[in-house]
């Protein structure tokens, strides 16, 4: 459980020392050994409305002791209690229907590597992903996906007129999210394809590799199994502290 939880914050690390292109910032209860560790998005990107629409404002968290998380979640110089701010990873409602898996080797993947040209999505793309996604049609689920698309690791597969009809992208925080195939071009191993694809170019640079599958999802399930990915228990128990200061 501890683990998954790292993995979130970890993500975010890499992406600071990587040129900080999600605007992160990091903060521990204690240095050098810390008990709680929260990644969260700089407050200068929220001084203008110019920058605040380019990516949610997320906040995540790993603990080992409430206490000292506690007293980091108070802090408004560390954590700003803003409309809208996302706490990841650690909310039961969000993830209570869904499993998560953690790759570790590229030497668990027992398949090769499928003979499908596989190439990056452009910005221009940014709609055709978002109209597929559960939570999309928002002006600020359009930006995040165009922010994701210009920053981070994404792969996808074209038809013969350079159109993409399966995709996967990645967060700020190095969670494989937004995967997609469009119905007419599925049974085709292209999200195995893509999986390859995104676990290598993630390992090339040492970025945690991670996913949530939803529990009813068997054909997933049992293609992230064989794609060297390991179930990590527990999840299903997490719940968040959650201290929601009242409003003046």
């Amino acid at each position: 459980m501890d683990l998954i939880l790292w993995k979130r914050v970890l993500g975010g690390v890499f992406h600071i020392l990587n040129n900080n292109p999600c605007h992160l910032e990091m903060c521990v209860d204690s240095w050098p050994t810390f008990s709680a560790a929260i990644c969260y998005r700089q407050k200068q990107c929220f001084s203008s409305s110019s920058s605040s629409g380019l990516m949610p404002d997320i906040c995540t968290v790993f603990t080992k002791n409430q206490t000292t998380l506690r007293s980091l979640l108070l802090n408004e110089r560390v954590v700003r209690w803003r409309d809208g701010l996302i706490f990841r990873g650690l909310d039961i409602t969000e993830y209570g229907g869904y499993n998560t898996f953690i790759h570790h080797s590229l030497g668990s993947m027992d398949r090769k590597a499928l003979l499908l040209l596989v190439s990056f999505l452009h910005e221009s793309h940014a709609e055709l992903v978002d109209a597929h996604l559960p939570y999309g049609g928002s002006r600020e689920s359009l930006n995040h996906v165009r922010a994701c698309i210009r920053h981070l690791p994404n792969h996808c597969v074209t038809d013969e007129e350079g159109r993409p009809v399966s995709w996967m992208l990645s967060d700020e925080l190095c969670e494989l999210r937004m995967a997609y195939t469009l119905p007419e071009y599925r049974r085709a191993g292209h999200l195995l394809a893509l999986s390859e694809a995104m676990i290598r170019r993630m390992s090339s640079v040492r970025l945690p590799i991670y996913c949530h599958v939803n529990r009813q999802n068997q054909a997933t399930l049992n293609a992230v199994t064989s794609l060297g990915f390991s179930a990590c228990p527990g999840m299903e128990n997490i719940s968040v502290l959650l201290i929601c200061k009242d409003k003046v």
